[in-house]
């Protein structure tokens, strides 16, 4: 087709101006700038304007059909007037008066999207639509073709238009030698070595010349028998080929394509900036973000650290409060014990798990609460100023990002968080006490010795009875040793009795030294907990945030790459439009 070249340049051109348009849609770019960049597409679509003049019967609208392979301008079709007809694109077929001298005929084909053509009335006929043709159309003509009959190419009318026509404009100027197919190669020659002569003494210059035959390429193109025959004939190719190269080299079509790029370039930049400006924003609430994770985590590193120390007391006071429990513990396993029926209330108690008020466990556990009470209280108030401070510090930074330019910088901590601390640590410490079990610990041992201390009564009958033997039938000394022996076994019960109360003594020491580490750990375990509960809150907040912002800024990234293979497309194109 015509001028491919160009249509292929301003085609991409067009596809660029698209994909711009629709980055500044989708990437928020303001009113002036969406216009800009649709006005810019609009503006593409700006039509070449053709101008075909020659008298009356020279062949001009075969030779219109034959250049463009349309049939658009059939006798018959058109009404035979005598006034300028301006073809352009249209849905359907029709004519448009626009002027008594003009009509607008609108035909539905697609070349006619690209060209317009304007076939103006034979000179011959009217003279004064002369005017209206120099004045109108000539000027915006991208190519003005003078028709000459091959049969009669000295009529005096076109010569005389040509005369009308500014100097200016005779560079768009091509002369074209129409019915060639009825004059022999000789005959053409001396009629083009003729008209050549004429135009350089009238004009001062030569006009380009094809000499054609448009019925021979008209059939080519319609009939596609013995085409290229027939083409080859026509005279056409030169003709197109000088065309073409008229409309892929017209100097106002390229420049104004090239001050499209550089508009459409500026419109970029100026889209990319915004987005940069963006996506650092985006860089900075992500690292933000980051930076009040990292300082989260580092706040309850140091605030576990500033407990440490409470851990260390509260093992020091668990040391006291065993040698307290270990006293009690000798007076609950004395040997006495050990001869006294249990107490209901003691059994009670051992059936009961130790709840009762006089048992190991409740006396460890009320004299742990009364030495450390305060020291957790006193923990419970750190816990509660740091965390104030990490949220105050968290509005303070975050204004303007995570939070609104006029938020309200926090003043208290909230009321729960100390009360459910130190009902935490409270619990944790009844857990532990609990888990000694230390009257389940005592219980065998107290009952194994009362076993073996019920055999002294036992033994103490048999004892007198065989020193009243012994004194009855030997005497005085044999009595004597017979209480000796006596004694001694009644001593071994006792022996034995105490020995199963020291065993049982040493055991609920030793149970009471080896549960120092699970206290700290269990206390440990707990504060961590709560330490970590309490920055929790900041954390289910940030890493949403994180999200969202690093969404972002991925978000913006691609864009900018988005961008930027935008710039290198109207880059790449520039090169093209350049070469």
């Amino acid at each position: 087709m015509i001028g491919d070249d160009y249509f292929q340049l301003r085609s991409r051109l067009s596809t660029e101006l698209h994909a711009l348009s629709i980055a500044i849609r989708d990437l928020g770019g303001d009113t002036e700038s969406i216009a800009i960049s649709e006005n810019l597409i609009a503006s593409l679509k700006e039509p070449f304007v053709f101008v075909v003049v020659g008298e009356v019967n020279v062949g001009k609208s075969t030779f219109l059909n034959a250049l463009f392979g349309q049939d658009f301008s059939r006798t018959g079709v058109m009404p035979t007037t005598e006034k300028i007809l301006f073809f352009k694109h249209g849905p359907v077929q029709q004519i448009v008066p626009i002027t008594p001298t003009l009509d607008e005929v609108h035909v539905p084909t697609d070349f006619l999207r690209d060209f317009h053509i304007v076939d103006t009335p034979g000179t011959n006929s009217i003279e004064n639509e002369h005017q209206e043709i120099t004045e109108r159309f000539v000027p915006i003509a991208d190519l003005v073709i003078f028709v000459f009959s091959a049969m009669n190419p000295w009529g005096a009318s076109a010569w005389q238009f040509l005369d009308k026509v500014h100097k200016h404009w005779m560079r768009h100027v091509v002369f074209v030698l129409q019915q060639c197919d009825l004059r022999s190669p000789e005959e053409i020659q001396v009629i083009t070595d003729y008209m050549g002569q004429l135009c350089r003494q009238r004009y001062g210059q030569d006009f380009p010349l094809f000499p054609v035959s448009a019925k021979k390429a008209y059939l080519a193109r319609s009939s596609g028998i013995d085409r290229d025959r027939l083409l080859l004939d026509s005279g056409f190719h030169a003709l197109e080929s000088h065309i073409s190269n008229l409309v892929s080299r017209n100097a106002a079509r390229l420049n104004k394509l090239a001050s499209t790029v550089r508009i459409a370039r500026q419109l970029l930049e100026s889209l990319r900036q915004r987005v940069a400006a963006s996506a650092q924003e985006a860089q900075r609430a992500t690292a933000l973000v980051q930076e009040f994770l990292t300082e989260r985590e580092m706040q309850v590193d140091r605030t576990l650290k500033k407990i440490l120390p409470a851990l260390d007391a509260t093992e020091r006071d668990y040391h006291e409060a065993c040698l307290h429990v270990a006293g009690l513990a000798d007076d609950a396993l004395a040997t006495k014990r050990a001869f006294e029926k249990p107490t209901e209330d003691e059994q009670e108690a051992i059936h009961q798990n130790g709840n009762k008020a006089h048992t190991l466990d409740y006396r460890l556990f009320q004299d742990l609460q009364h030495r450390t009470g305060d020291r957790w209280r006193q923990v419970g108030i750190i816990l509660e100023e740091d965390q104030l401070q990490y949220d105050r510090f968290l509005h303070i930074q975050g204004r303007g990002s995570l939070f609104p330019p006029d938020v309200t910088i926090p003043t208290e901590a909230d009321p729960e968080m100390r009360r459910l601390f130190a009902s935490h640590i409270d619990s944790t410490i009844r857990r532990f006490v609990l888990g000694l079990q230390l009257e389940e610990a005592i219980e065998p041992g107290l009952a194994k010795a009362r076993r073996r201390a019920r055999w002294v009564p036992w033994l103490t009958l048999p004892v007198f009875a065989a020193i009243g033997a012994a004194w009855y039938f030997e005497g005085p000394l044999s009595a004597g040793i017979a209480a000796g022996g006596g004694l001694l076994l009644i001593g071994f019960a006792f022996l034995i009795t105490q020995a199963a109360l020291n065993h049982t003594r040493g055991l609920l020491i030793d149970r009471l030294e080896e549960s120092t580490k699970t206290l700290r750990e269990m206390l440990h375990t707990q504060v961590s907990s709560d330490v970590e509960l309490v920055f929790t809150r900041f954390r289910d907040f940030l890493q949403p945030a994180q999200k969202d912002t690093t969404e972002q800024e991925q978000l913006r990234q691609a864009q900018m790459e988005r961008l930027e293979g935008l710039a290198d497309s109207l880059r790449q194109y520039e090169q093209s439009l350049r070469s």
